[in-house]
């Protein structure tokens, strides 16, 4: 089977030759990149892309701009759009010049998805890449799901980043390209071991091939099977997580679900869920024991764990949350203030209805809290609490409303978003779903009902 139809069956199994859809291709004007644009070109027209080429002039080489030269007169020959950009040399830092190289090639690919309206870009990492990341990833640690390699494809801004020639080694590609005449250049400092891929590709690599011929597809198996493994495995933890979590805006779960679970899961369960909600946040072995450790301790009642990013997994009595509380914002809280209507319901956030009605309206409500008020006590507001708030009890004491949210076990980052209900000279009758205050009846007092409900 020639190299032609494996890619065209490579791109039908992923839907990537599909005429309506716009792809970008990512050229530097090596082998594989001029080989991977040409062979998008040959797919039959009825399968065939719209395509724009990118390229992205890093300024590290003395033929970049002969390179982008080549480039532009390639894809004016071929009829081909193509839009490129210049790595500024006063952005490129003196050290971690790979990465940084990286970050601001995809940050191109991003901005182009959008501005394009594209569905995909294209890059032109091939089987031996692949080998090379895989043995990069196992030599520099990290989670268990990073050494599967890279994915066919995966999510980059508002489209993918695909990556068609992974079935391909570099020896299948170098000779199609002599084949079909297809020109390249070669980047010198592919050569130099200044690069830690580089020295994996010129120097480990060799030396395992020498044990083993067979050491880079051995690799890519060893990926594949662990792909499947863990697919298997995530779906599992996917299905406690959900017995587990109670909300998903923040994250929330409950802490004695999570610690039934035998301790080795347990960390796995925390290493997913932090990976769903945080892609970005590293869970090393140390933020995960340091969770178990806080979760587990009946000492600390309270706590937080800091990860990267400002994320944080804080303990809250018997929950857990996991979140980043300087940029996500509670809607309902602070300064909140509103009357109460008689006879009417009104919505007090989170999906909860307040209604205060007379009792001689003959309707009768299934749960309800009768109080009597004077006139002058009317009308009823709600609002946030304020630090002087306090509750009547039964011995005609008061409690201050901080102590009745401390009791009822209120996470210190929800008190000042739990309504309170106040009378027309600012008495507190409630704690609204959480404790209520006691008005005895008195002189030129009428009942009232007071119903809170869940809609």
């Amino acid at each position: 089977m020639s190299l032609e139809t494996e890619f065209r069956r490579h791109c039908q199994r992923y839907g990537w030759n599909d005429p309506q859809q716009h792809g970008l291709v990512a050229v530097s004007t090596g082998v594989d990149s001029m080989v991977l644009l040409a062979l998008f070109c040959q797919l039959p027209a009825a399968e065939r892309p719209q395509l724009t080429v990118v390229h992205v002039n890093h300024q590290l080489r003395e033929q970049s701009k002969t390179e982008a030269a080549f480039l532009e007169q390639w894809c004016h020959e071929h009829q081909l759009p193509l839009v490129a950009t210049v790595w500024p040399r006063d952005q490129q830092p003196t050290h971690g010049t790979e990465a940084a190289a990286r970050k601001f090639r995809y940050d191109f690919f991003t901005q182009q998805l959008k501005a394009q309206q594209a569905d995909w870009v294209a890059t032109a990492h091939q089987a031996d890449e692949q080998a090379e990341t895989i043995l990069l990833k196992l030599i520099r640690g990290g989670q268990l799901s990073q050494l599967t390699g890279m994915a066919p494809q995966r999510p980059l801004g508002n489209g993918q980043v695909i990556h068609p020639l992974l079935p391909f080694t570099k020896q299948d590609l170098r000779a199609y390209a002599i084949t079909h005449r297809i020109p390249w250049y070669e980047d010198a400092t592919n050569q130099e071991l200044i690069a830690s891929r580089n020295r994996v590709r010129h120097e480990l690599l060799p030396a395992l091939r020498q044990e083993n011929p067979q050491v880079d597809q051995h690799l890519r198996d060893y990926a594949q099977q662990l792909q499947a493994t863990l697919a298997v495995a995530d779906q599992a933890l996917d299905d406690r997580l959900a017995q587990i979590v109670s909300q998903r805006a923040p994250v929330t779960g409950d802490i004695q679900q999570l610690l039934a679970r035998p301790t080795a899961e347990q960390q796995l369960l925390l290493a997913r869920l932090i990976k769903q909600t945080a892609p970005a946040v590293t869970a090393s072995t140390s933020h995960l024991a340091a969770v178990l450790r806080l979760l587990n301790s009946r000492e600390h009642p309270t706590g937080m764990v800091a990860f990267g990013q400002g994320w944080q997994l804080t303990k809250r009595y018997d929950s857990f949350r996991f979140w980043q509380p300087k940029i996500f914002v509670e809607k309902s809280v602070e300064h909140f203030s509103f009357m109460v209507d008689l006879n009417q319901w009104r919505p007090v956030g989170n999906g909860w209805q307040l209604g205060l009605f007379s009792t001689d309206t003959g309707t009768e409500y299934s749960e309800h809290e009768t109080i009597a008020l004077t006139a002058a006590q009317l009308p009823l507001e709600v609002r946030s609490p304020r630090a002087t708030d306090s509750l009547r009890l039964a011995d005609g004491h008061h409690q201050a409303v901080r102590r009745v949210l401390i009791n009822a076990k209120v996470p210190r980052d929800q008190r000042a978003q739990t309504p309170v209900l106040v009378t027309a000279q600012d008495d507190v009758l409630a704690v609204l779903g959480v404790k209520w205050s006691v008005w005895p009846p008195r002189s030129h007092t009428k009942n009232y009902h007071i119903v809170l409900k869940y809609e």
